[in-house]
């Protein structure tokens, strides 16, 4: 490139910033300068109406422009500066505007106007924030985008008094499908309900998948009147349940699917959006035990239990940190010649410290259900096996074996055995001393896995029984599968044994599968003389209950 004598240095640099870059007469929008760049995109436009040659339709200064809102541009001051973005309305590119206010050569005052081209930075912001509000699967509102939307519902319900309604869907049983026919069937059977449901929403309405096999449909009802509000919600359910009810066929497979819907209705801004979620999803768990493929409005006493059992949980965790719980212990027996204790079972009790001790059947259902029983299991392991080794220095103890209970979420962690091997070595004791309590249907979920772990415990020299054995999984495979030492017998059938021919049917079947598998035999809840006596008859080995001994403090045996 030569330079010529009238070159000018400034003059290129605004030529190849590769910004548009113009200025505009501020009392007749006329265009008084342009760069190559802009004259590359738009042809030449000086002496042009810029809102006539730089806009698409544009008969009028650009209302979108934020200079506009002053009445007259003329008075505007000299430096005042907007920055602003705009999408080109011929090009459909996306520009990062700067206006200047300064006066021109010949006194005018006019606009600089800057625009940097943005439209790839856009693109990919587009592509953030749908990674970040979308499912990629569906490419449906996920749950933080539903938040959102439910929030902005709440605040129009409260300004309008309208009723709308969010409807919580579960297909049922979808994960045999996954299980059985792979996650790429799976993931099509989610987009052909997705498709289904759309069928049957309003243009107004919002549906959202939050994960897995759920979606959120946010029902804009729009109405005052609850009953009208409430007939139009059931009517979409009912529609909703109904065409998912049709085969869907892939990959030359028929399936024959269900959904269960939990509902709730909102007028106003009492409840959360997280609370509303929460209230379907009570109401979903309702459907569900109500039989599947059915729909459930949430029930404000449900709201109650939901609260209480939140503060409940909040307590035992609580009591977990400030050790507010204690070990009491209940005594199994031999009755064969004398009655002697052969070994006793650790029981949990809370001790509150307002209400006293309160029974497991209050807390620990709760335990279970938010996570804490893990915490509070290890807790209770590493008591039992403190107080067998203080067992050890008694003589009229030391043989004693100690039953522990283990939940299923606490067994199926990834540490529950290196958890166990821990307390077992930090207190070197006897293992055979130790038996675990597992339920049979902890062998529902990954039997494989569960199977491991059982026979890792019993290399650990620790013994185990089927507690509650009859009430669950029961199966005769998994008995000659497992390592099992001993079989409880629970006590809703022992309650009642005297006198309900079904109960000692049962029960004898129970005593007499443990005896040909070779294995101790315990019925639990005794609290007669006439179940002992019934029980011995059978053939049970070892009793436990009431009757023979209370659970009690270590130091009262």
């Amino acid at each position: 490139m030569y330079l010529s004598d009238t070159f000018n240095p400034l003059e290129t640099i605004v030529n190849y910033t590769g910004a548009l870059v113009y200025v505009i007469d501020l009392q007749n929008y006329e265009i008084i300068y342009a760069n190559d760049r802009c004259k590359e995109e738009f042809g030449n436009v000086i002496g042009k109406t810029c809102y006539k040659v730089l806009q698409k339709d544009e008969n009028s200064p650009c209302h979108f422009c934020p200079m506009q809102k002053n009445k007259n541009l003329l008075n505007l001051d000299i430096g005042t500066v907007y920055e602003w973005e705009n999408k080109n309305s011929i090009n459909g590119k996306t520009y990062l505007f700067n206006d200047r206010i300064v006066k021109w050569n010949d006194n005018r005052k006019v606009k600089i106007q800057i625009g940097l081209d943005i439209t790839v930075q856009k693109n990919l912001e587009k592509k953030i924030s749908k990674l970040a509000y979308y499912d990629t699967l569906t490419n449906l509102p996920n749950k933080d985008s539903l938040k959102v939307h439910i929030r902005e519902a709440i605040s129009d319900s409260k300004k309008n008094n309208k009723f709308n309604s969010i409807l919580l869907l579960n297909i049922d049983d979808f994960k045999l499908v996954n299980d059985i026919k792979g996650h790429n069937v799976g993931d099509k059977i989610l987009n052909e309900t997705k498709k289904r449901i759309q069928e049957c929403l309003e243009e107004h309405d919002i549906l959202g998948r939050p994960g897995s096999d759920e979606f959120i449909i946010l029902n804009k009802v729009n109405s005052q009147i609850r009953h009208d509000a409430l007939h139009s919600t059931k009517n979409l359910a009912k529609k909703i349940l109904k065409t998912l009810q049709n085969p869907y066929t892939i990959n030359d497979y028929t399936f024959f699917m269900s959904a269960s819907i939990g509902i709730v209705m909102f007028n106003d801004d009492t409840s959360s959006c997280l609370e509303l979620i929460n209230f379907a999803d009570s109401a979903l768990h309702n459907a569900k035990k109500n039989g599947k493929n059915g729909f459930s409005f949430f029930d404000p006493k449900l709201q109650e239990e939901i609260i209480e059992k939140a503060k409940l949980t909040d307590r035992i965790r609580h009591s977990i940190e400030h050790k507010e719980f204690s070990l009491y212990y209940q005594a199994q027996y031999s009755l064969e010649e004398e009655k002697k204790i052969i070994g006793l079972e650790a029981l949990v009790r809370w001790i509150h410290p307002t209400k006293g001790v309160i029974s497991p059947s209050s807390f620990i259902p709760v335990a279970e259900e938010s996570g804490l029983i893990i915490k509070l299991g290890n807790w209770i392991l590493e008591e039992a096996v403190k107080q067998l080794k203080s067992w050890e220095n008694e003589q009229s103890k030391k043989n004693w074996r100690l039953s522990v209970n283990v939940s299923i979420r606490q067994f199926e962690t990834d540490v529950f055995i290196q958890t166990l091997k821990a307390i077992l070595d930090t207190y070197n004791i006897n293992p055979k001393l130790l038996r675990l309590e597992l339920t049979e249907n902890l062998l529902i979920g990954n039997i494989d896995r569960a199977l491991e772990k059982i026979f890792q415990l019993k290399n650990m020299g620790i013994s185990i029984s089927i507690d509650d054995f009859g009430t669950g999984y029961s199966s005769l495979a998994y008995l000659k599968a497992l390592p099992i030492d001993e079989l409880k017998i629970d006590q809703s059938f022992i309650c009642d044994i005297v006198n309900n021919k079904n109960d000692e049917i049962i029960t004898q079947t129970i005593i007499s599968i443990g005896q040909k598998f070779g294995l101790d035999i315990i019925a639990e809840g005794v609290e007669t003389q006439e179940q002992v006596t019934k029980l011995m008859m059978m053939g049970c080995n070892y009793f436990q209950g009431y009757f023979l001994h209370k659970p009690a403090k270590a130091e009262l045996f």
